[in-house]
């Protein structure tokens, strides 16, 4: 359990941090800083698709994508957060 909340602690920074280098590289364009959340909410979702409709006998690949679905939905809260961050921010500066 220990590892796994390791895990899901480092997708976090890795997607918050990823969110925060496109804002810093790209800050004109708004929509950028978006790209990793929308690949994670994409990839959270397909590995939900799978674990539902993963063929009976496969022994333990449906767990496996729920917790594969669990961290992909983790970067995507994580980028999700710090991106209305970024773009909350500029109005309490001033």
């Amino acid at each position: 359990m220990d590892r796994l909340v390791l895990i899901l602690l480092g997708i976090t920074v890795f997607v918050g941090g990823l969110t925060y280098v496109l804002w810093r590289i790209l800050p004109r364009v708004k929509s950028v800083k978006y790209f990793p959340t929308a690949l994670c909410l994409l990839g959270g979702l397909y590995s939900i698709y799978l674990a539902k409709t993963v063929q009976s006998g496969a022994g333990f690949e449906d767990l496996a994508n729920i917790i594969l679905s669990m961290m992909f939905l983790t970067g995507f809260v994580s980028g999700l957060v710090t991106g209305l961050i970024l773009d909350l921010l500029p109005r309490f500066r001033s």
